[in-house]
């Protein structure tokens, strides 16, 4: 693979900060590491070229319609206070194909064609991916992201990393059981610092796979791998759990016209009635 000119982000955080809020600044630092380490990936220079195929990667991984558009003017921000010099029909065409705000509708498999995708899929790295997405509604980005610092097997607890449009935000969740066997039982096919030493798009076409594998048919659904974030947060409305608790506590929503009422308070009880994914798809027995 071909050397690949690095991000100046020093320079641009001396330049932003004359002309964006702290929180603005910080925020597109973040999205700024997240596409340089996308061109470092593929080999590409900093263009709208390579803009346009993040945006794909990024749609193809699920982010929400106003997340692509954020991080997309972001990266843009960057190419005009860098004098990066862009082709304006490129760049019109890029915006036009950039999804509306709200677009998009919500696809999902029940309880039992997950059960069956981890139960038969073969590959030990991704059955345990679709096991952490599904039990923590968690974007594939976020759970690839995933070092073994995040995982704390003797305190039973895993953390995420996920990137709001403002600031990056940790959530802490309980290590199910199951998902701490699998993590055991598959350590020797994972990665020395990283958990999972495997691209996106590696997952996502032997997820498409391992669906028929499991006998899983589209029936008018796009069978990608953020179907088992909106199949856990489904499972859940429909097993009757607040759905501000939902919002707040798993799926982690910016806000609540994406679910309702997103910072209404969640108590510790309410959380505590959340069914863990083990006992939703009969892994292990309720206690």
């Amino acid at each position: 693979m071909r050397s690949v000119s690095k991000l100046d982000l020093r320079t641009f955080e001396l330049r932003a900060r004359s002309i964006y809020p702290e929180p603005s600044v910080r925020r597109k630092l973040l999205v700024l590491g997240l596409y340089e380490r996308f061109l470092e990936e593929k080999g590409f220079e900093p263009s709208v070229e390579s803009l346009s195929a993040w945006i794909d990667e990024l749609i193809e991984e699920g982010y929400s319609s106003s997340t692509v558009r954020a991080y997309a003017y972001d990266v843009l921000s960057y190419f005009d206070l860098m004098m990066i010099e862009v082709d304006d029909r490129k760049l019109k065409l890029l915006k036009k194909r950039l999804p509306p705000a709200g677009a998009g509708k919500v696809d999902y498999l029940t309880d039992e064609e997950v059960s069956k995708l981890i139960i038969n899929t073969v590959n030990p790295v991704r059955k345990l991916i679709y096991s952490i997405m599904y039990s923590y509604a968690r974007r594939l980005g976020e759970v690839l992201a995933l070092t073994w610092n995040d995982i704390d097997l003797e305190r039973g607890t895993i953390t995420f990393r996920i990137l709001k449009k403002r600031r990056e935000e940790r959530a802490t969740y309980e290590v199910e059981p199951w998902i701490k066997e699998m993590m055991l039982k598959y350590r020797d096919f994972l990665g020395k610092d990283r958990l999972f030493e495997i691209t996106g798009r590696a997952v996502e076409m032997g997820f498409k796979r391992d669906c028929v594998r499991a006998g899983i048919e589209p029936r008018g659904r796009r069978l990608r791998v953020h179907i088992l974030r909106h199949s856990r947060i489904t499972s859940l409305r429909e097993r009757g759990v607040p759905l501000d608790v939902v919002s707040k506590y798993l799926a982690r929503h910016s806000r609540f016209d994406t679910t309702v009422q997103f910072y209404l308070g969640s108590s510790a009880e309410s959380i505590s009635r959340i069914p863990r994914a083990g006992e939703v798809l009969g892994f292990v027995r309720r206690a």
